[in-house]
């Protein structure tokens, strides 16, 4: 009896730590798929040219984009949807698929999904309000159709109440809603900081001790200088 329990014991375990192994081998492969997702969609973004076949203009035929049709009519979705603001998705994909692989948590992209979400609203109001006009997103402006929409909401006058401290309260909140989804971690970097300063400050006082090391040393070597000239005079008077 007491060596069926062992055994079931020992299947449990080994059945556990399987599953384990399982689930994290998976997260590793589902944050290296989405560190190549974000690659790409970065190079469709990069490489995109309203002249490609997209949603409005089918038919073209000659391509410029590095990635092909997927690549044109990829771009051009995020570019004429949220327009400029889609350059900060790839950066955020690319990052939970790392922390994915480093934590071994899938569920970390629902919670940067929501953040990617937040900025890209953010993100397409700025652009539409100070930023609208645009050489290659001439249909639809560097805030695409949806920040188009947001433009003539009651957003608008909000922002119409001062327009240069709204402009800089955006672009603080995109920048640090950004940062969280990149799972940028503010204590961490608070920390390296204090270690920088705390290393030069111990630095600087090992500086200004060696500094008055060198500037007692002559002193000293001075003093005995006379009191060997003394000696000498004593013993000439002699």
């Amino acid at each position: 009896m007491t060596n069926l329990i062992h055994i079931k014991m020992n299947i449990k375990e080994i059945t556990d730590k399987s599953l384990d192994f399982a689930i994290k081998r998976i997260a590793e492969f589902f944050g290296l798929g989405l560190m190549i997702l974000s690659f790409l969609l970065f190079v469709a973004l990069l490489t995109y040219s309203p002249e490609d076949p997209n949603f409005i203009f089918p038919l073209n035929t000659q391509i410029n984009n590095l990635l092909g049709f997927k690549g044109s009519y990829t771009s051009d979705l995020f570019l004429q949807s949220i327009g400029l603001i889609s350059f900060l998705i790839p950066f955020t994909i690319f990052f939970t698929g790392l922390n994915i692989i480093i934590n071994k948590k899938i569920f970390i992209i629902i919670k940067n999904l929501f953040f990617v979400i937040i900025y890209s609203f953010l993100g397409t109001l700025f652009f539409s309000k100070y930023y609208p006009n645009s050489f290659s997103l001439v249909i639809n402006g560097n805030g695409g159709f949806f920040g188009n929409f947001l433009i003539e909401s009651f957003l608008i006058s909000l922002i119409n109440i001062n327009q240069q401290i709204s402009y800089y309260i955006l672009v603080a909140l995109i920048s640090i809603i950004f940062l969280v989804s990149l799972n940028f971690n503010f204590k961490s970097v608070q920390k390296f900081l204090n270690n920088i300063n705390k290393k030069f400050k111990n630095k600087k006082i090992e500086e200004n001790i060696m500094t008055d090391t060198l500037v007692s040393e002559p002193v000293n070597d001075r003093v005995e200088s006379e009191k060997l000239t003394q000696r000498d005079l004593t013993f000439s008077s002699m």
